[in-house]
């Protein structure tokens, strides 16, 4: 994910599997199982959906050491 920030511009304060999916260039399915992990924080969820904060992933991909801030 080169230039995270403006690649995310694009993209709603909450991101869903989809939206990770099309992001990280992987299935949703691993997306799915990574959220099971604890990979992306602690999703949301909003109806059937879970959601991650796109500033969390900012976080992990621009500014890991701040990453107890989130």
């Amino acid at each position: 994910m080169n230039n995270s920030s403006t690649q995310l511009a694009n993209y709603p304060d909450l991101l869903s599997a989809s939206q990770l999916s099309e992001i990280f260039g992987v299935s949703k399915q691993t997306i799915y199982k990574e959220l099971q992990s604890g990979k992306f924080g602690k999703p949301i969820k909003i109806g059937r959906e879970y959601k991650v904060s796109k500033l969390y992933i900012e976080k992990i991909f621009i500014n890991p050491e701040k990453l107890e801030d989130v």
